[in-house]
């Protein structure tokens, strides 16, 4: 029976790409069909692309859906994360099925190793009020086919529409524009977009000097660089976008010198940082970082990074005002799950993490941290020097100093104050560590407040229990 079952569905993944076709014909045509799954919604076949590290779809939900994975191995174990939601599969050889009933985001990962290929599965609401082609102040890209498109540079008051089934393989970059609107419900691929093009496609979405801003619904793949990019921009509205890549420097979204900012209901899984908050590039220390909020989201971060991270490059004189709510951390292999890794001079205050749920990390914690290192204004010359002084430990990209240096570099460091985190809950996996670790007695970390952090149901009231390190570090309270 087992053999004859799997025998089935590899049968099954080896004609999917034609029928895929025939009954979902949304779904672009120019591209293969996943050879790791094929996936049927109420019965009705959908297209399965393939990423670098996992395989996805999509299926439009309007009411309860019943949905069939085949898989292209033997399935004894299935997880549905996040594990929020509480969706239970059942499964027998290599068919799996479980409904839904809601649009959402899921990673479905088997036989306990999502590190071997999962299934991402983005079940969305109807498409409403789409335009049907170009028009003025439109730049339509249609499904069912693959459009090379190279560098996209919309101007004010312009919509680029990227339609179901279409792959766009390029980057989009403006500066000084307003009223600029992404939206669909199809893929923006990196695929070529790599350094050796001398960085003509230096971010796969890049504003610069722009307000009101929208990124809605489309689904990024492949990045080689940052991804989404709002650079001393104001009113940036961020939701219901999907990204999935495996490339080093490939952070999801990079928040640099940016205010009013809500990001809401995205999936991000990325090998570095799913988020980055930052006050770099070249502006007045005057333009700052403030008012950004994050919400309904759920990452998977690997390799290297952070979950979320404030930092490295802090150079601006504050970033602030920032709140993350209701979010699931699925994985995050490496680094930690929320850190600040002030790098430079700001003062970074009034952030608020709260009703965060964390399903599997492997490291760290909390990493609120200030410090010399390889990404600041007062880094070393060369590499040569950089690589020397090395501090091979729990931080990524800290350099050594000497007692007498670090005096020298002080003037360099900034400020970490009034961070609170409320409703933590460690729901499975191992429990990691936190480090608050200040530059010395004038830069530290102070007034600290942990509040209800849960480990698999245990509530823990003590910095001892809750495995924190602290150095240059005031005012940390666990209650």
């Amino acid at each position: 029976m087992k053999i004859k079952s799997i025998g089935f569905c590899l049968a099954a993944l080896a004609v999917s790409s034609l029928l895929s076709k025939q009954s979902c014909n949304a779904f672009s045509a120019d591209t293969s069909q996943s050879i790791h799954y094929q996936v049927k919604a109420n019965g009705k076949m959908l297209y399965v692309y393939d990423a670098p590290s996992a395989a996805y779809t999509f299926a439009e939900v309007n009411g309860k859906t019943q949905i069939e994975v085949c898989a292209d191995r033997d399935v004894k174990w299935v997880d549905i994360r996040p594990f929020r939601l509480g969706i239970k599969a059942r499964w027998k050889d290599s068919t799996i099925w479980f409904s839904i009933d809601q649009p959402c985001h899921l990673s479905i990962e088997l036989n306990g190793n999502p590190l071997t290929f999962p299934l991402f599965f983005f079940a969305d609401a109807s498409e409403k009020n789409s335009p049907e082609s170009s028009g003025p102040g439109v730049i339509y890209f249609e499904g069912g086919r693959v459009h090379k498109a190279g560098i996209i540079r919309p101007v004010s008051n312009q919509t680029i529409y990227i339609a179901r089934g279409a792959i766009v393989e390029g980057s989009i970059d403006a500066k000084n524009v307003e009223n600029v609107k992404i939206c669909g419900s199809g893929i923006l691929s990196g695929t070529g977009n790599d350094k050796s093009d001398n960085w003509n496609h230096y971010r796969m979405i890049r504003f610069a000097d722009s307000k009101n801003i929208t990124i809605q619904g489309i689904t990024l793949v492949d990045s080689h660089t940052w991804q989404i990019v709002p650079e001393n921009c104001e009113n940036v509205f961020i939701s219901g976008i999907r990204i999935i890549s495996d490339n080093p420097s490939d952070d999801g979204i990079d928040i640099v010198r940016s205010r009013h900012v809500k990001i809401l209901n995205c999936f991000i899984r990325t090998k570095d940082d799913c988020i980055a908050i930052k006050g770099h590039l070249n502006y007045p220390d005057t333009v700052i970082t403030d008012d950004i909020h994050i919400s309904g989201c759920t990452f998977w971060n690997a390799a290297w990074g952070n979950g979320i991270d404030i930092g490295f490059e802090l150079q601006c004189n504050e970033v602030k005002n920032i709140t993350v709510k209701n979010c699931d951390f699925i994985h995050v292999d490496k680094g930690a799950v929320i850190s600040i890794h002030n790098g430079d001079k700001a003062r970074v205050s009034n952030v608020l993490f709260e009703d965060i749920r964390i399903e599997d990390c492997n490291q760290k914690l909390f990493d609120l941290s200030i410090f010399y290192n390889r990404y600041g204004v007062d880094r070393p010359n060369t590499q040569e020097e950089s690589d020397r002084r090395y501090l091979n430990g729990a931080w990524d990209g800290v350099l050594y100093l000497s007692p007498a240096e670090k005096k020298e570099h002080a003037i360099y460091r900034g400020y970490i104050e009034n961070i609170n985190f409320r409703n933590i809950y460690i729901t499975d996996g191992i429990f990691p560590f936190s480090l608050f670790c200040g530059y010395d007695a004038n830069h530290m970390v102070k007034n600290i407040t942990i509040e209800n952090l849960q480990v698999k149901g245990k509530k823990i009231t003590s910095r001892e229990d809750a495995h924190i390190y602290c150095e240059f570090a005031e005012g940390i309270k666990v209650l």
